[in-house]
């Protein structure tokens, strides 16, 4: 069921009444993916983001108390390394999102290291070979989404400056290694973060890669709007295609948000934003 309105704000105070302390590992988490289940479930709409922003934070909470418990529990530091993308990214102003992504980007990090056989990879072989072997999919892809998110708040400069010292090589195996596991996690994620990559690379931009990575993404997803965004933000406006970039932004702006009402409702909140950006072109 999709919640709009008050019902955040219920759910919100009814998590904060809720005790933590004494409690086990494992209700912990069961805590902070049901708070979570309840956010991804709730329209994200711009009045509310204050009381959706805390119950996300009363979520991190919990699972910072349960890592406190068990500092290896890879799980539990995927878990933390989402929460704080989505904060960063739906949440926080501007000058805070790249230390929010920065601590996603950690977490990321280390619930990769728990595997013993990527941490041998990585100390004998480096990061990038390492990544070859890991099959957690959740950390491979909050870890890309969180450090290339913190390239790109860097605008051109930043981007340059990644690309100088490697870090495209090292988000490049991530996202072909989740590629490889399941290019449907989070509804073609693996997709879009690569159409992402090619299409702000700044030395390589492929706008054909591009479109081939967000029409697959698309067709297969078609009800998660993010892939349509990206098509119409990545593909469709630099190439000045500016009629069927309003077409695919109305598509959005339409649509239902369906059951996962957190993450479209704030893709429309975007993509009126586009339209009226090329408003006229």
């Amino acid at each position: 069921m999709v919640r709009t309105k008050w019902t955040a704000v219920l759910l919100l105070l009814a998590a904060l009444a809720a005790p933590s302390l004494g409690q086990t590992t494992a209700d912990l988490i069961s805590q902070a993916d049901a708070l979570f289940t309840e956010l991804w479930a709730t329209q994200y709409v711009e009045s509310e983001a204050p009381a959706l922003r805390a119950l996300l934070e009363r979520a991190i909470a919990l699972y910072e108390q349960a890592l406190a418990q068990d500092s290896t529990n890879a799980y539990i530091l995927g878990r933390l390394s989402r929460f704080y993308y989505t904060l960063a990214d739906l949440f926080l102003p501007d000058k805070e999102k790249s230390d929010g992504h920065a601590r996603g980007q950690e977490y990321g990090e280390r619930a990769l290291r728990t595997d013993p056989e990527f941490f041998r990879v990585e100390r004998e072989r480096g990061f990038v070979e390492a990544v070859k072997v890991s099959t957690d999919v959740a950390a491979l892809f909050w870890t890309y989404s969180n450090w290339a998110r913190k390239v790109e708040l860097g605008g051109a400069v930043g981007l340059l400056a990644a690309a100088l010292r490697g870090d495209d090589k090292k988000l490049m195996a991530l996202m072909e290694r989740c590629l490889e596991l399941d290019r449907g996690y989070i509804f073609g994620g693996p997709l879009r973060a690569l159409a992402g990559y090619w299409a702000k690379h700044p030395f390589s931009k492929d706008p054909a890669k591009v479109k081939a990575f967000l029409e697959e993404a698309i067709a297969s997803y078609p009800d998660y709007l993010e892939n349509r965004l990206f098509y119409a933000e990545y593909y469709l406006m630099p190439a000045e295609r500016w009629a069927e970039a309003r077409a695919e932004l109305q598509k959005i702006i339409d649509a239902p948000v369906g059951e996962e009402a957190l993450e479209n409702g704030y893709v429309k909140v975007r993509a009126v934003a586009l339209m009226g950006q090329i408003e006229g072109k």
